[in-house]
C-alpha cells in the first residue's frame, strides 16, 4: 500500500454521561466498545457530526458542547492500515432525560451505560479515551487534551 493510499480519518464523538455512567456503543461482531459518534464528513463541522451520528444511531437529539479531548492511533483491521484522529465532544441530551436503555437502529451496534468507575474493566476503545475516562476526565473538562498512542507524537504518548 502506498502512500497515497492511506488516509488519516477523522471521527467526532461525544461523551453523554449521566447518574455517574457514560454512554458506550459496542461492536456486536467484535464485542469491543467505543464512544459514540462517526466519521466527519468532507465539509462537515466534527460538532454537527457528532449530532447527527447519535441521531442516525440511537435516535436520540444532543448537542455537542465543549471539545474535551483530541486523540490519534494506529491500527489494524481487515487487513487495512489505520490512522485516526478522535475529536471527543461533551454531549448534552436534548429534551428529556436519558432513558435507561438506548436501542440501536443499527444491527452491527448496541448501546449500554457503564458506569465510570468500572470504564476501565471494559475493551474501550481506542485505549486512550479508556484511560482518560477512567481517569474521571470525561466529566466536562474546561479544555481538551491531547492524547496520542503514536510515539514521538509531540502530545502525552500512551502505548496501546
Amino acid at each position: 500500500m502506498g502512500k497515497r493510499d492511506r488516509a488519516i480519518e477523522i471521527i467526532g464523538r461525544g461523551v453523554l454521561i449521566h447518574d455517574g455512567r457514560v454512554l458506550l456503543c459496542r461492536s456486536v461482531e467484535h464485542g469491543y466498545s467505543y464512544l459514540p459518534g462517526g466519521h466527519v464528513e468532507f465539509g462537515e463541522a466534527a460538532a454537527t457530526a457528532v449530532e447527527r451520528e447519535f441521531e442516525e444511531e440511537t435516535g436520540l437529539r444532543v448537542r455537542a458542547g465543549a471539545l474535551v479531548l483530541v486523540t490519534e492511533a494506529l491500527f489494524s483491521a481487515r487487513g487495512k492500515e489505520h490512522h485516526e484522529v478522535n475529536l471527543v465532544f461533551h454531549a448534552e441530551l436534548q429534551g428529556a432525560p436519558p432513558p435507561s436503555s438506548i436501542a440501536s437502529r443499527e444491527p452491527d451496534i448496541a448501546f449500554e451505560w457503564v458506569e465510570l468507575a468500572k470504564v476501565a474493566e471494559h475493551d474501550v476503545r481506542p485505549a486512550a479515551i479508556r484511560d482518560w475516562l477512567s481517569a474521571g476526565a470525561g466529566t466536562h473538562s474546561a479544555t481538551a487534551a491531547w492524547m496520542s498512542e503514536i510515539s514521538g507524537a509531540g502530545g502525552e504518548s500512551r502505548g496501546g
